[in-house]
């Protein structure tokens, strides 16, 4: 059954301002690589990190909580960094061990139907946030910049097709503004830079790196509107301010968690670059 036309919005530049802006910095970054890559990776995930919790708790609750996970994701990414991915997991799992004794604790005095809630909460932020990050932490920059790219130019294409094209909309109890062509769009411009990429620079061929397009944004897609469902869930419309025309850092990043990790495992098994 065909959807009403969605209302058009007109491009906001601050969005491209700052997505340009975005770039140039990540591409100095990835240019000097070592202590300045860690430095932006530790900061996103500080800023990751306070948002998701901000979204359920508010912008000042369970501040020692905030900073007891922001440290244990720290600690997950530079043992990674350090090459010692085994340390990374205890921190993980130390963070759970906490999360079990908060629960405990608050639940024997006060006996709350919920207490399980903040716990939960505490460890789904150190999934999402600094266990997804850990592949930017040892990919190779050429890497880097190939999955970068690939979702900037999904998340890219959907704007501008969408904006302009957009008449039916994807999921609309998940994120009433995205619609279907904008989805398509998404797709087609991700799919086309990874098969010229593949053309160019790939081993294996543009058909492969075609393939590994439709995955990609697959899963960029996939991240973006998980965290619309999170912030639907709370009834926010983005996750922070610190990016004019964009919101928060989930808002722009949200895309790469889930993005990232599917091609660090598929880049093991099969040989892109």
């Amino acid at each position: 059954m065909p959807i009403e036309p969605a209302t058009h919005h007109p491009m906001d530049f601050r969005r491209i301002v700052t997505g340009l802006a975005l770039a140039v910095v990540l591409l100095l970054v990835l240019w000097h690589r070592g202590w300045p890559l860690l430095l932006v990776i530790l900061l996103a995930s500080a800023l990751g990190l306070w948002e998701f919790y901000s979204l359920f708790w508010g912008h000042k609750g369970r501040v020692s909580s905030r900073v007891c996970a922001i440290v244990l994701g720290w600690g997950m990414l530079c043992l990674t960094w350090l090459h010692r991915p085994q340390d990374a997991l205890v921190c993980l799992g130390a963070g759970f061990v906490l999360a079990a004794m908060s629960f405990l604790f608050r639940w024997d005095v006060v006996e709350e139907d919920n207490a399980f809630a903040s716990s939960g909460i505490f460890m789904a932020g150190l999934a999402y946030v600094p266990l997804l990050l850990l592949p930017a932490t040892y990919l190779s920059t050429t890497k880097l910049i190939f999955i970068i790219a690939a979702v900037a130019i999904s998340d890219t294409a959907a704007y501008f097709v969408g904006t302009r094209f957009g008449h039916h909309k994807l999921w609309p109890r998940v994120s009433p503004n995205k619609s279907s062509e904008g989805a398509v769009g998404s797709l087609a411009g991700c799919v086309i830079f990874c098969a010229v990429y593949g053309a160019i620079y790939g081993k294996t061929g543009w058909f492969s790196f075609a393939l590994l397009g439709i995955a990609v944004n697959a899963f960029a897609q996939l991240g973006d509107l998980f965290e619309s469902a999170l912030k639907r869930s709370v009834n926010v419309k983005d996750s922070g301010q610190i990016l004019p025309g964009h919101g928060g850092m989930l808002d722009r990043a949200d895309s790469l968690l889930f993005a990232m990790p599917m091609f660090a495992v598929v880049d093991q098994w099969f040989f892109f670059f």
